[in-house]
């Protein structure tokens, strides 16, 4: 009786699938398309205060927490007044419902905590609520929902000519995570700011960086 001989199953080459890597996938925006939102955004708002107009004001407010916290565009709709820690020697932002449910703190920078405070002093100076679990951004028909932000965030995308399918206000996370790693180096401060449960997810943006 011969023998069965057993070839070697051959070995899949590195790269040969057809499914790019998680930090090819994602979309963000570059330091200099952030700088153009946000300047653009903001010198609207400057001149809708000026007129007496609301909608800018706002949406200013938005695009300044979404850039400088990494907050999910949920998390952000769901901002309440008394969520914001921006007193004598604190500067952070409370996450009472994250992803899974779960609570955190964000650290801000000095520039958002300071925007924070003047857009609560416009809020009490036009009557609206500020109690602690009244929503920091409200429109005409109540609190703004995180659709509400996508389509606002587009909307502005469109008129400077960066959108693209995909690239939305999720985005401005990515954009924050990039930038936190290149400044700060730290996979674990990261893992914290963002609420990501494992570091895996976290190792995106030093695969970004390298």
């Amino acid at each position: 009786m011969g023998k069965v001989i057993q070839f070697p199953t051959p070995k899949k080459r590195k790269g040969s699938t057809s499914r790019r890597p998680a930090h090819r996938r994602i979309k963000y925006f570059t330091r200099e398309e952030i700088r153009m939102i946000r300047r653009k955004v903001r010198s609207l708002s400057d001149l809708h205060l000026q007129r007496g107009n609301t909608t800018a004001v706002r949406e200013w407010m938005m695009i300044d927490i979404l850039s400088s916290s990494g907050l999910r565009v949920s998390e952000v709709a769901d901002l309440r007044c008394g969520d914001l820690r921006i007193g004598y020697g604190a500067s952070s932002l409370f996450v009472r419902n994250g992803k899974g449910g779960k609570e955190r703190v964000v650290q801000i920078p000095g520039s958002l905590k300071i925007h924070l405070k003047k857009f609560l002093s416009w809020k009490k100076d036009r009557r609206e609520p500020t109690g602690s679990d009244d929503h920091l951004l409200i429109g005409q028909r109540g609190p703004i929902s995180a659709q509400g932000i996508q389509q606002i965030v587009k909307k502005h995308l469109k008129n400077l000519g960066l959108y693209e399918p995909g690239k939305s206000a999720h985005a401005f996370r990515h954009s924050y995570g990039l930038e936190h790693y290149r400044k700060n180096r730290c996979l674990r401060g990261l893992q914290l700011q963002l609420g990501h449960a494992s570091i895996e997810p976290t190792t995106i943006y030093a695969d970004l960086t390298d």
